[in-house]
């Protein structure tokens, strides 16, 4: 399974292989495409397919196996979940440059495994990796062999492509997630800022929101509220609750501030601690905080050479879709999360 990978670090890490699966797995897997299947076209966009569920009918010790595989291959915390979802493209179909970046609670790992006999140079569909949003470098090609497979850790700069093609292109996408960034992870965030009333927030609050409001820019003040109503929600007494606003109306405050309101900027701001969140969430106890494994020689390394990576127990950070931490994109790997 995934045998003979050949790992690439740049422009972000990924692996390629030849052979996914075996013979038989793969014939069982190549069978899926001839039953009735629950299509949804996507055409109109750059995302250019039909595609299905099919998690439930891949054999669980198979989503087992390849779980186990993938978390050898990228050294990550892979959870047991995994989706499995088919892919079809027609003739004159392709798929725009996107990077598949996560969101909270979206997931972390992408295999993508071509299911189509007998590809030729001039049927299109090839799978093309670029380093930037634009697509305007070509830094490497993949012909979408049968049972080759494609598999990258997703982030903000994993931009990748697949030409227009020009015969009907079967795949297999199986998606991974990290246990640090759960769909349970991503519920608590939609929960925490459903109930934002700012009616309710104190009433020696209102002095500082008019200050603020007269001399600093709508979006800064609209944040510092929503800092303020999640520091409401949560529970936490009246002074916490001003500190949080104060830092984010005057960031030169932001360092004196509370782990709680230390908590509720960076989830304004987009850029939440795994660690400190589950120590001030109510329930904290049961979030899992995201403790990336230090690479062994075997592991990460095949990539090249890796910069110094946190010591265990380090929290690493998720990106809500307003703010990328500033790495290089080779560094970049273990900023979770757009869809």
């Amino acid at each position: 399974m995934l045998s003979n990978p050949i790992h690439q670090r740049l422009p972000y890490p990924y692996f390629t292989t030849e052979e996914a699966f075996s013979a038989t797995d793969c014939a069982r897997l190549e069978g899926l495409f001839a039953q009735d299947l629950p299509w949804r076209d996507h055409g109109g966009s750059f995302y250019e397919v039909r595609n299905c569920d099919l998690t439930d009918r891949v054999d669980t010790a198979l989503r087992e196996a390849l779980t186990h595989r993938v978390r050898a291959l990228t050294e990550l915390a892979l959870d047991t979940r995994v989706a499995v979802t088919a892919q079809a493209m027609g003739p004159g179909q392709q798929i725009g440059v996107h990077s598949d970046r996560p969101l909270v609670g979206y997931e972390a790992v992408r295999l993508v495994v071509q299911c189509t006999h007998d590809w030729h140079p001039g049927d299109g569909g090839i799978l093309q990796v670029h380093d930037d949003a634009g697509g305007t470098r070509i830094c490497a090609s993949l012909t979408p062999r049968f049972n080759s497979a494609f598999g990258f850790i997703m982030h903000p700069d994993s931009y990748h492509s697949v030409t227009r093609t020009r015969r009907s292109r079967h795949t297999l996408v199986f998606n991974f997630w990290h246990v640090g960034n759960s769909p349970a992870l991503a519920d608590q965030v939609k929960g925490l800022f459903s109930d934002m009333q700012f009616a309710k927030l104190p009433r020696a609050l209102d002095p500082i929101c008019l200050e603020a409001e007269a001399s600093l820019p709508e979006d800064q003040t609209y944040r510092a509220l929503v800092v303020a109503s999640a520091l409401r929600l949560l529970g936490l007494p009246e002074q916490t609750i001003l500190a949080g606003y104060l830092a984010v109306v005057r960031p030169c405050l932001a360092q004196s501030t509370s782990a709680e309101a230390g908590l509720a900027i960076a989830l304004a701001n987009g850029q939440p601690d795994f660690t400190s969140m589950a120590s001030v969430w109510p329930g904290g106890r049961s979030l899992r905080p995201w403790r990336p494994r230090v690479p062994t020689s075997r592991g990460w390394r095949r990539f090249g050479n890796w910069p110094s990576l946190p010591a265990a127990g380090t929290p690493g950070r998720i990106d809500l879709g307003s703010r990328v931490v500033t790495q290089r994109p080779e560094e970049r790997f273990r900023t979770a999360v757009k869809a």
